[in-house]
């Protein structure tokens, strides 16, 4: 049996993308089509850390004829200009994946001075025409917050990859939390408006709604560091996850005591 979140399992949900006769889309690509037209996937994915796996995930789609989204964090750790760059270069759109309003404890107008420098910083190397959230699971401010006191577009910005897309369109799948189920795990990567939730826990489960067409327009949301390359890589990362969901599991029981 095939171990799920495995670059193998990743190219296997690619493959039903294509055989299914879905058309992948960037986020830009789906905003700037007003999410016109049906049998559609909005590829996205959030480079939290371990630049190389969305350089490893890039290239498989790149090989595959697929072209996605790439948000990353302005983090030591994951923000390397010349993985950015490689990226772009295959044809996929490179997107700021925010979290100012957490680094500056919830100071907005620190947070929007931050987010200028930085979304600077990314368009050194590349177009910047989306933005999307990071969720900062250890911070008490949602960073989504930002945008009730100023306006991204000011900053020609096309949309934001929660507020920006109509979820009541397109069904959306995240591997937050190790599987493609809503969980409570899964403390901000959702938006208040969603189609019900459909019962896909795994990859093979997720091919299936792509294969049988249950949906004329998907998101799917995945995570690079989650899709190992190999076994080791693989250990490692069901370990984080085994304690990222506790830790988070953690953070709701404490959250709903006070």
């Amino acid at each position: 049996m095939m171990l799920d979140f495995t670059l193998k399992q990743y190219e296997a949900l690619c493959r039903a993308v294509i055989d299914s006769g879905h058309g992948a889309m960037t986020v830009a690509g789906y905003l700037q089509a007003a999410g016109a037209g049906v049998d559609l996937v909005v590829l996205r994915h959030d480079v939290d850390r371990f630049p190389e796996s969305a350089l490893r995930m890039a290239q498989l789609e790149y090989r595959l004829g697929l072209c996605s989204t790439y948000y990353f964090r302005h983090t030591s750790n994951v923000f390397k200009p010349f993985i950015i760059r490689q990226i772009a270069e295959m044809g996929h759109e490179i997107g700021y994946h925010y979290e100012t309003l957490s680094k500056a404890r919830g100071d907005a107008p620190q947070a929007f001075k931050l987010f200028e420098q930085e979304l600077k910083d990314f368009r050194s190397i590349t177009a910047v025409r989306t933005i999307c959230m990071h969720g900062s699971p250890l911070s008490p401010y949602d960073n989504r917050d930002l945008w009730k006191m100023y306006d991204f577009r000011n900053l020609d910005l096309l949309g934001e990859a929660y507020l920006s897309i109509d979820y009541r369109r397109l069904q959306y799948f995240t591997d937050t939390g190790r599987t493609w189920k809503r969980t409570i795990f899964n403390l901000r990567d959702h938006t208040e408006q969603m189609l019900p939730e459909e019962s896909a826990a795994s990859t093979p489960d997720l091919i299936s709604v792509i294969n049988q067409k249950r949906y004329p327009q998907v998101c799917i949301s995945a995570h690079p560091e989650r899709w190992a390359n190999n076994l080791a890589a693989w250990g490692f990362s069901f370990g984080f996850d085994l304690l990222s969901n506790q830790a988070k599991a953690g953070i709701r029981q404490f959250s709903r005591k006070n």
